[in-house]
């Protein structure tokens, strides 16, 4: 797994551990197709929800990671 240094970033600014985007990747409470070659994983984690941007090639890259709002 690989990651953009605008994920990197992301990560640290929203407090987004390592162990949590693998976790929602590779067991995700949902994923979605998006636009391109981009997939959206979504895991509720501590009642709050974990979204992943990222492509699948040869590795899988991390080009963004947030916490949905719930409105």
């Amino acid at each position: 797994m690989k990651f953009t240094k605008h994920a990197l970033f992301r990560m640290e600014q929203r407090g987004i551990d390592k162990n949590s985007i693998e976790s929602a990747i590779n067991d995700p409470d949902e994923t979605i197709d998006s636009f391109g070659r981009r997939k959206l994983a979504r895991k509720i984690i501590d009642n709050k929800t974990l979204e992943i941007v990222y492509i699948e090639e040869d590795d899988i890259i991390v080009i963004t990671v947030y916490w949905l709002e719930e409105i």
